[in-house]
């Protein structure tokens, strides 16, 4: 049995599904992302990769957590300052080296939870909410443009509706008039924007692991995005139409681990995203479900021969 995980020693997901695997009798090996490459070498050189001196066998599975080479991160922000077009280059070339490696591993039969392509989806909100729909999953109105004239008359359509950036980060902003306005959106100049209809209701965080339903939880925030502002998280149940969705929305993204958000309003609902590297430890604490365990499970089985 071989596992590699990918992410930052440090990162609680990381901490809670070593744990989990070590509780099974399993095995696993911690390339540290957030250490590379101040702290540890890697090489690699046909075929063959070493972490600090040691060589690293080809696994049969990869749990990426995170490649930990966003320019944008907070632990960055004063290289950021300091350096910009270094520290870009240099998250560039963090990032060549990691992705190398994933891509080399999956060639080799690896099976990777999740892959590159299947992560990029983060960054990449139109072209998934393109794959929920065309599975005829219910989404909600969207439009990704820089189109001033585009903007209004998408809000003329759908009435109330939300704008965050393509590739994630920022919070979920309502719309307003001033937002509206020709000064404002000439900033669409410098980035297109997302937009959406808003849907009222309640925020539902589902946990699907290797094809299975594991965890899912409503999410109390009198916020727009809950992300401002959490007042609760409470286990709850899915009607089976919402377990159908977010079984079918990991399918058509090509996840084998991921936390579908669905929004219950009083029509129905809507699935809003699939996060292909969700955060899970503190909505274990919070929820008491468990969501590492299951993980470790699919793990420890795409290992075995």
């Amino acid at each position: 049995m071989s596992i590699v995980i990918v992410g930052g020693v440090a990162d609680p997901q990381v901490v809670r599904v070593r744990h989990e695997i070590r509780a099974r009798g399993g095995d696993s090996l911690h390339l540290d992302t957030a250490a590379f490459p101040e702290e540890l070498s890697l090489s690699f050189r046909e075929g063959v990769v070493s972490a600090g001196g040691a060589v690293i066998e080809p696994p049969r599975v990869v749990y990426v957590r995170g490649l930990a080479c966003h320019p944008l991160m907070p632990s960055l922000d004063e290289e950021l300052v300091a350096r910009p077009r270094g520290l870009v280059a240099q998250c560039d070339e963090k990032r060549a080296m990691l992705e190398s490696l994933l891509l080399d591993w999956e060639r080799r039969g690896a099976r990777l939870v999740n892959g590159l392509e299947a992560n990029a989806q983060h960054s990449r909100k139109p072209y998934q909410l393109q794959l929920l729909g065309a599975k005829g999953l219910p989404v909600p109105q969207w439009l990704a443009t820089n189109d001033a004239g585009a903007v209004r008359a998408f809000v003329g359509e759908v009435g109330t509706a939300v704008y965050k950036p393509l590739a994630g980060g920022a919070t979920v902003r309502l719309v307003e008039e001033g937002d509206l306005s020709t000064k404002r959106l000439a900033a669409l100049a410098a980035a297109p924007v997302l937009f959406q209809e808003c849907v009222a209701g309640v925020s539902v965080r589902t946990f699907v692991v290797g094809g299975r339903v594991v965890a899912a939880a409503a999410i109390e925030s009198p916020e727009l995005d809950y992300r401002r502002q959490e007042d609760g998280v409470e286990p709850t149940c899915l009607s089976a139409d919402e377990r159908r969705a977010a079984l079918t929305a990991a399918g058509a993204c090509g996840l084998r681990f991921t936390g579908v958000d669905l929004i219950r309003g009083p029509d129905g609902f809507k699935v809003v995203e699939c996060n292909p590297s969700p955060m899970f430890a503190v909505f274990e604490e919070k929820t008491g479900l468990d969501v590492a365990g299951p993980l470790a499970d699919h793990l420890i089985e795409l290992a075995c021969p």
